[in-house]
């Protein structure tokens, strides 16, 4: 059986990931991802799109979008 060759990559080529160091870009970071539903007409407010966290977030309601551990969530200063 043919099967297709693997990915050179694992971004396309428009997108990288980076790590989030500061609370100020983690706040960035999560209010594009609650509110790019928003933004695509898919709902009116971002509580409404099932798949989000932003309930657990905003309510500290449990959704299919788990947030098992609120210790990790928390933001740690990095050590030179």
């Amino acid at each position: 059986m043919w099967q297709s060759p693997p990915p050179t990559h694992i971004w396309q080529l428009r997108f990288y990931d980076f790590n989030v160091w500061t609370e100020h870009k983690r706040t960035e970071k999560l209010r594009y991802m609650h509110r790019n539903p928003v933004k695509r007409d898919l709902v009116q407010e971002p509580d409404q799109w099932p798949w989000s966290s932003f309930r657990a977030y905003a309510y500290g309601e449990p959704g299919p979008v788990g947030i098992s551990d609120w210790q990790v969530l928390k933001m740690r200063k990095r050590v030179a």
